[in-house]
């Protein structure tokens, strides 16, 4: 019994963490007007939290787009705010459930870390693509593009990072992407703006 109650409240705090992420992030804001989120992009880094409070006469929602559904403030009333922890690189599309019709649409752009960022050939780089690993039935799907090539698909992660060793590889330019994918159901957030490593002579 003892280690069934411990499992089951290890794999709540991971849960917690996976949606909260860390409480030293920085936070970028967002503007909630009559049909309209100022700015409608918003570009972060993983672990960091967007906040959307709500300046406008009337009453809205942040709430991710299905099927991933990452989100969902519930009503936010005039001068309220609501914050979420974006914990995973990709691309998250919103809306306002009550004036989606009318334009009310957003993206928040999450970007993955590299480091270090240039290195010479020998080199072993992290590629950080999340802040806590994923619990299942969710993945961290990878892509790398070669230096002149084009974005293939590398493989599925439940960690937070990986080692990129550039031993015997050509010197240039390494583009890396990523994505949060549900398993089960095969939502999957847009793909990161990709992150770039140099392998120097």
């Amino acid at each position: 019994m003892l280690r069934l109650v411990t499992r089951s409240t290890l794999l709540s705090l991971l849960l917690v963490l996976f949606i909260t992420g860390s409480a030293s992030a920085a936070t970028a804001n967002v503007s909630m007007t009559e049909n309209v989120f100022t700015p409608q992009v918003v570009t972060v880094k993983i672990g960091d939290s967007v906040t959307w409070t709500n300046n406008g006469t009337i009453d809205h929602t942040s709430t991710g787009d299905a099927p991933l559904s990452r989100w969902d403030s519930g009503t936010v009333g005039v001068g309220g705010s609501f914050t979420f922890a974006f914990t995973a690189g990709g691309k998250y599309a919103y809306h306002c459930i009550f004036h989606q019709s009318l334009g009310m649409v957003g993206k928040v752009s999450v970007k993955i870390l590299a480091s270090p960022p240039s290195g010479p050939v020998g080199t072993q780089f992290t590629i950080t693509v999340a802040t806590v690993n994923a619990p299942l039935p969710f993945h961290y799907d990878i892509m790398k593009k070669d230096p002149g090539g084009r974005f293939k698909p590398l493989f599925s992660i439940r960690t937070t990072s990986f080692v990129f060793d550039s031993t015997g590889q050509p010197t240039g330019k390494y583009q890396f992407i990523s994505r949060l994918r549900n398993a089960d159901t095969m939502a999957a957030s847009d793909w990161s703006v990709a992150r770039t490593i140099t392998v120097t002579p």
